[in-house]
């Protein structure tokens, strides 16, 4: 039985998620984007306590640094020099600016972890079948196709370490061989399967006649009231950053960090609209404490 952020409908969590998305390019602030990187992690954290996000800290952290790093060696703009470089500039402008781009990339790939957590198949489904059937279908396999792989390939290796086949040990060419031999297996299961399910697919009708959900999704009070409250707070931080609020200025010259009351403004609305998932999940943890 589905509880907390997963029992609420697939379109409520849709536009949460577009809302993150869309805000996450939005705002050009550290302090907004710092602190929607931090709920973003919390946020993954309560899907599955972190076991997901966990094999993606080691590649978030070198990406995000690469980019903090080469950032400012890599453009010279702004008026603010720290130091120079083999006769090439280094600005304070050029490094907050990394520092916010490898934030942005950092909230958009914990979105979509989080997605791949709570949106599953039938969800998914749900919510694009009708408009863009087969488009929806191969988005769905798309995403189930990456981690399918790596289970596969674990399973490969697996048998071929009893074997005594590794690409770790042993000569250059024998660990090419062993390498080779692994993508091979591997693509060959997955054409093979991939052939048994069109196969089943065409011999169970797929595509003739008029699709049904699965699982019929049901808007219910809360679902409503949940999907104006994120509607609401979305159009106040859209309204308030056109009017140049929750962003700072960085090029040509680094504007202040200081906040006007409407950057307050937005800075909590936009916590709130990404707190929805922790919201939810600390209200069912109360409901069952109190049950006791």
């Amino acid at each position: 039985m589905e509880n907390g952020f997963r029992s609420y409908h697939p379109f409520v969590q849709f536009f949460y998620y577009i809302c993150v998305g869309t805000l996450a390019f939005y705002f050009k602030h550290p302090l907004f984007l710092g602190t929607a990187c931090l709920l973003m992690i919390l946020v993954n954290v309560s899907h599955d306590r972190g076991k997901a996000v966990r094999q993606w800290i080691p590649a978030l952290l070198v990406m995000s640094t690469l980019i903090i790093v080469l950032n400012p060696f890599l453009v010279s703009r702004g008026t603010n020099i720290l130091f120079y470089f083999r006769g090439k500039q280094v600005t304070l402008e050029a490094t907050i600016y990394g520092i916010t781009m490898a934030l942005t990339i950092v909230i958009i790939l914990l979105l979509f972890i989080s997605f791949n957590l709570i949106l599953n198949g039938n969800r998914f489904l749900y919510i694009f079948a009708r408009i863009l059937p087969r488009t929806a279908f191969l988005t769905m396999l798309s995403i189930r196709f990456v981690p399918l792989l790596k289970k596969r390939l674990q399973e490969i290796s697996a048998v071929q370490r009893i074997r005594g086949l590794s690409i770790t040990e042993g000569s250059i060419r024998n660990r090419a061989k062993t390498g080779q031999l692994r993508t091979q297996i591997l693509l060959t299961w997955s054409l093979d399967e991939s052939m048994q399910t069109a196969d089943s697919m065409k011999a169970r009708g797929y595509g003739i006649g008029k699709k049904n959900p699965y699982i019929p999704y049901r808007l219910k009070k809360h679902d409503w009231g949940w999907m104006i409250a994120l509607l609401a707070l979305f159009s106040i931080c859209i309204a308030g950053g056109a009017l140049g609020y929750g962003k700072m200025i960085i090029y040509p010259k680094l504007g202040t960090l200081h906040f006007y009351p409407l950057d307050w403004v937005l800075f909590y609305a936009m916590l709130l609209l990404h707190s929805f998932p922790l919201i939810v999940e600390g209200r069912e943890q109360l409901r069952w404490i109190f049950s006791k």
